[in-house]
């Protein structure tokens, strides 16, 4: 049980060290910028795709041979 209450005191104790330097901030912003980072990367990649999928069914259409009307 003590061990508990050292792990909830060291963490505490960290959140007070984090919080008076300003560095959990930090972390947040950082982390933040990451979030947004794999979102523009995912919405980029995706539209990508979707401009490759246009062209192959671009091409696909202009494959099919000509129907023979006899």
């Amino acid at each position: 049980m003590s061990m508990i209450l050292l792990l909830i005191q060291a963490a505490r104790d960290i959140e007070t060290v984090m919080l008076d330097n300003d560095k959990l901030l930090v972390v947040l912003a950082v982390v933040l910028i990451i979030w947004i980072g794999i979102t523009v990367f995912i919405y980029a990649t995706d539209r990508k795709i979707d401009r490759l999928e246009s062209s192959v069914k671009a091409l696909r259409s202009e494959e099919k041979p000509p129907i023979d009307p006899s």
